[in-house]
């Protein structure tokens, strides 16, 4: 499996992405069972050197995505492993997007803002009981 560079995916999907590091990524994609190896900052089109230098065997693309499939990259940045015959689309397993992340963010973010002030405010208090006792006792 490739995994693309924090820069590549920034410029492709833009909005402050990725949310996880390229090492945060790698370190998630090694945790699936299904996936052998990794190609660290992987480019953004599959080249015909790379699938003999790295015996890609097969190039796969699932159904769920993020941002609208524009038709004519998918032309660009897979042609070569169409053309090898070992491109194919998979039905993506569930219809869990990075726009379902940004939405629960979104909505607990005034929850978890109140959250940190009240501990904020806490903090505040017990140091300033603290101090002020001590300076009394003294």
């Amino acid at each position: 499996m490739g995994i693309h560079s924090d820069s590549v995916v920034n410029q492709r999907r833009g909005m402050n992405l990725p949310l996880l590091n390229l090492h945060e990524r790698v370190l998630s994609v090694l945790g699936c069972r299904f996936v052998d190896d990794v190609l660290i900052d992987a480019p953004y089109q599959i080249t015909p050197e790379m699938i003999s230098s790295l015996h890609i065997s097969e190039v796969v693309h699932g159904t769920n995505s993020d941002f609208n499939d524009n038709f004519e990259d998918h032309e660009v940045r897979y042609k070569y492993a169409k053309e090898a015959g070992i491109f194919s689309v998979i039905e993506s397993p569930s219809r869990f997007r990075l726009e379902n992340i940004l939405k629960r963010i979104h909505k607990n973010q005034d929850t978890f803002q109140a959250k940190f002030e009240r501990k904020m405010k806490a903090e505040n208090d017990f140091y300033q009981q603290k101090y002020s006792s001590s300076r009394q006792s003294n």
